[in-house]
C-alpha cells in the first residue's frame, strides 16, 4: 500500500543500505526519532525484513527505508538481494515509487575490506546504475568511537581510502556519488537527510530492468554479478573438496587418524557450504524456470487452441458438406424410394450397421407422425415428392451418417461422404439417364442436362450404384482418362 502523502508537503522515499553491523537501524532511529526501531550490537543481523519508518521534518513526509544487510548472518546474498529487489520493482510498479537516494553505511572499524564487501559493493552498483549514483551518498559510522579511543588518525586514513581506492567507492564517486560522516547525533542524521531531499526523485537500474524491461533477477545486472559469484564460489569449493579427500587418502595410507578426523570435518564444513551456495544459485534461477515453464505452458495452450479451431472448422465443414448432399438426395429422392434403396442393399453390410439402419427408418417414421405436416408449396417438389418427405429424407440421412458412417452409407447405395465431384458426376449421370428416357418432374435436371450439351451424350458412366469404388470415366471421343477422387469417410 502507498504510503499516505502529508498536507502541504512532499514525500521523500530514502533507502538505508549496507552490510550488517554497518550500523543502519542506529541511523534510522536517530534521524527519525522513533524508539521502535530495532538496533542491533555487534555483527549479528538485526532487520531481516524490508521496513519503511516514517516521521515528518520541515514539511516534509520522510519514509527511510531499512534493509537487511548484503552479508546478513542467517540468509545469503541471493535471498537478500532478491528480497530488495522485489521490494523496489512491486514499489516501483504498483505504486509508481521512486526514491529521492541511498544512504550506504559503512562501519570504519569494518575490517571486512576484502571478499564479501567488494562482492556487495559490486552488486550494490549494478543494483543502482550509473545515472543514480548522484543520488547515493556513502556514509561512514564509527566516529565517536574512534575519538574515544584515540584511533582518529587510523579511521581518517581508512575514509581516504575508502575514498580513493578504485576497489571501493572511487568509480562511484567519479559518477556523482557523495559521502558523509555519521556523528551519532539527529543533527548529524538529519543534515545527511537533508542533502536528499531536493534531489529529483530516480528509477534504479534494478526497477528499470525488472519493470520496465521484464527480466528476471538473475537476467539483470546485479543478479548476472551475483551468480557470476556462485559459480566461482562452486568451482572453488570443488576444488578444495577433491584436495581435500586426496590428504585423506593419504592420511589412511600413512595410518594418521588423528589428521584424517580434521580432514574430514574441513571436508564437511566445505560441503556445507557449496550446498548452500547451490540453494543460491537455484534460487536465483526459480524465477527464470517459472518464466520459462509460463512460456512453454503459453505455447502449448496456443497450440491446443489453434488445433481444436481447425478441428472445429473441419468438422463445420464436414456438417455443412454432409447437409449439402443429404439435401440433394433429398430433393432428388422420396423418403420412400431411399429406405427402398437402403433395404435392398442392406445386406452388404454388418449386422450392427443393419439395426441402425432399421432404427434410423423407424425413428424418422415415428416423429413423422407426432409432427404437424408443412402445407407443400405449390409446383415444389420436383421429383422430391414434397417438402415433407425430402425433409425426412434429410432428417434421415444426416442421422445415419455418425451412426453407421459414410462407408456403410455407400455400401447400400447412398455415398453421402463422397467427394463432391463424384457426386455431382452421379447426379449429372442420373439427370441425364432421366432426360434419355423421357421421364418428367425432373426440371433442374433437364436444365443441367442442356448446359452439358451434347457433350454428355458422348460420356460413358461406371455403375455407381453397384460399385461404389468404380473411379474412371472414359470420354469415347477424346480417349482421355480422368479419376474421380473419392472421400474415405471419417
Amino acid at each position: 500500500m502507498a504510503p499516505e502523502a502529508v498536507h502541504g508537503g512532499e514525500m521523500v522515499f530514502i533507502a538505508v543500505m549496507g552490510v550488517t553491523g554497518a550500523g543502519k537501524s542506529t541511523f534510522i532511529q536517530t534521524a527519525s526519532g522513533d524508539s521502535r526501531v530495532t538496533v542491533g550490537h555487534g555483527n549479528k543481523s538485526c532487520t531481516t525484513d524490508i521496513v519503511p519508518w516514517r516521521f515528518k521534518h520541515e514539511g516534509h513526509d520522510i519514509t527511510l527505508i531499512d534493509t537487511p544487510g548484503f552479508n546478513d548472518t542467517t540468509r545469503g546474498e541471493t535471498e537478500v538481494l532478491k528480497e530488495i529487489a522485489e521490494w523496489l520493482a512491486l514499489k516501483y510498479k504498483n505504486d509508481n515509487t521512486r526514491l529521492s537516494g541511498i544512504i550506504y553505511m559503512h562501519a570504519l572499524d569494518d575490517r571486512r575490506m576484502y571478499g564479501s564487501t567488494l562482492r556487495n559493493l559490486k552488486m550494490f552498483r549494478q543494483l543502482c546504475g550509473e545515472e543514480p549514483m548522484r543520488n547515493v551518498i556513502f556514509t561512514t559510522t564509527g566516529w565517536g568511537t574512534a575519538r574515544k579511543a584515540e584511533q582518529l588518525s587510523k579511521a581518517l586514513e581508512k575514509e581516504s581510502e575508502l575514498c580513493t581506492d578504485g576497489l571501493f567507492w572511487e568509480p562511484m564517486l567519479r559518477r556523482g556519488a557523495q559521502t558523509a560522516r555519521f556523528e551519532d547525533s539527529r543533527e548529524s542524521a538529519l543534515r545527511i537527510v537533508d542533502r536528499l531531499v531536493p534531489r529529483p526523485p530516480v528509477v534504479l537500474q534494478i526497477q528499470h530492468e525488472m519493470v520496465d524491461e521484464q527480466k528476471n533477477l538473475i537476467d539483470t545486472a546485479a543478479g548476472a554479478t551475483v551468480n557470476e559469484e556462485i559459480k566461482k564460489l562452486e568451482a572453488r569449493y570443488k576444488d578444495e573438496i577433491a584436495k581435500v579427500q586426496q590428504e585423506m587418502q593419504a592420511a589412511l595410507v600413512d595410518k594418521d587418524n588423528e589428521l584424517h578426523s580434521a580432514l574430514e570435518e574441513t571436508k564437511n564444513r566445505l560441503e556445507h557450504l557449496r550446498e548452500e551456495n547451490q540453494r543460491a544459485q537455484e534460487l536465483l534461477q526459480y524465477e527464470r524456470r517459472n518464466a520459462e515453464r509460463r512460456h512453454d505452458n503459453a505455447m502449448q495452450d496456443l497450440r491446443m487452441a489453434l488445433e481444436s479451431q481447425k478441428l472445429s472448422a473441419q468438422q463445420k465443414e464436414d456438417q455443412m458438406r454432409a447437409e449439402a448432399a443429404a439435401q440433394r438426395y433429398a430433393d432428388r429422392m422420396r423418403f420412400d424410394e431411399v429406405v427402398a434403396t437402403i433395404r435392398a442393399n442392406v445386406e452388404k453390410v454388418r449386422h450392427e450397421d443393419r439395426i441402425a439402419f432399421e432404427a434410423a427408418i423407424a425413428r424418422v417414421e415415428a416423429e413423422t407422425h407426432h409432427r404437424p405436416q408443412k402445407p407443400q408449396k405449390p409446383g415444389g417438389g420436383g421429383g422430391g415428392g414434397g417438402g415433407g418427405k425430402s425433409d425426412r429424407t434429410k432428417r434421415l440421412l444426416l442421422g445415419l451418417l455418425p451412426t453407421v458412417g459414410s462407408v456403410a452409407l455407400a455400401a447400400v447405395g447412398l455415398p453421402l461422404g463422397l467427394n463432391p465431384f463424384s457426386e455431382f458426376i452421379k447426379v449429372i449421370r442420373e439427370e441425364f439417364d432421366s432426360d434419355a428416357n423421357g421421364d418428367d418432374g425432373a426440371g433442374a435436371g433437364a436444365g443441367a442436362g442442356a448446359a452439358w450439351g451434347d457433350q454428355g451424350q458422348n460420356m460413358a458412366y461406371p455403375d455407381t450404384s453397384a460399385n461404389t469404388s468404380a473411379n474412371t470415366n472414359t470420354n469415347t471421343d477424346t480417349c482421355t482418362e480422368y479419376e474421380v477422387e473419392e472421400y474415405d469417410g471419417p
